[in-house]
């Protein structure tokens, strides 16, 4: 979605080990310009975010790194530097309404990295992240719907060849299902599942859009 007010801030670095280069961090993580106490949350936000993703790297990912080229030269075997390395991307951008969801890719040698997904709901009219529940009258029970329509479009895909996905479909479903793990579109609630739960590796993370029309009139926040 084009969210023209959303700037990419690019914060790279490359940790050494005897000036052979053992992690390579490259975080693209968003920005507002502005003055306001809302946007200095926002900003402040992802700025620690990214201090965190920094610190993960230097304290745990370079030394075992470094052990892993140790081991890689003794035995005379290749060695394929670290990598961390995020995006991210706007989905919903209409003040004071913003939503985007960010991915952590981490390469430490194998077959192939592994990718964490979080997504954020941003209230801008007072600076704070959203809850799912926030979305809803209390007490209504939107799981409910929402757990019922994932079903229906994971069957669907699987019927059709789309998506073949892990035994105990519906357990799973409900098993990994964390309000959590949700942005907002323009079209509905985007529920989606981390690597390895639902479905395997090779399919990727499972989005799931709830349309809003399913919701009724159990909705607070008006889009």
């Amino acid at each position: 979605m084009n969210c023209d007010f959303i700037k990419s801030q690019v914060l790279k670095d490359t940790l050494y080990y005897r000036r052979i280069p053992m992690v390579n961090i490259d975080l693209t993580i968003p920005a507002i310009t502005g003055n306001d106490l809302a946007t200095s949350r926002f900003n402040m936000y992802y700025r620690q975010q990214a201090r965190a993703s920094f610190n993960y790297a230097r304290t745990q990912l370079y030394p075992q790194a470094v052990k892993q080229y140790q081991y890689a030269v003794s035995q005379n075997f290749p060695f394929h530097g670290y990598e961390l390395v995020q995006t991210f991307d706007p989905t919903y951008c209409k003040k004071p309404i913003i939503s985007l969801y960010y991915d952590l890719y981490e390469f430490t040698g194998g077959a192939h990295g592994s990718t964490t997904r979080t997504g954020n709901t941003w209230d801008m009219s007072r600076g704070v992240i959203l809850r799912l529940n926030d979305f809803f009258k209390p007490g209504y029970d939107y799981s409910k719907i929402i757990l019922r329509t994932i079903e229906n479009e994971a069957r669907r895909r699987q019927e059709t060849g789309q998506v073949q996905y892990l035994d105990n479909l519906t357990e799973n479903i409900v098993k990994y299902y964390d309000d959590r793990n949700f942005y907002i579109s323009e079209t509905g609630i985007v529920i989606f599942y981390p690597l390895y739960t639902i479905a395997p590796y090779v399919a990727g993370i499972q989005t799931f859009t709830i349309p809003w029309v399913l919701f009724r009139d159990n909705l607070i926040i008006k889009l």
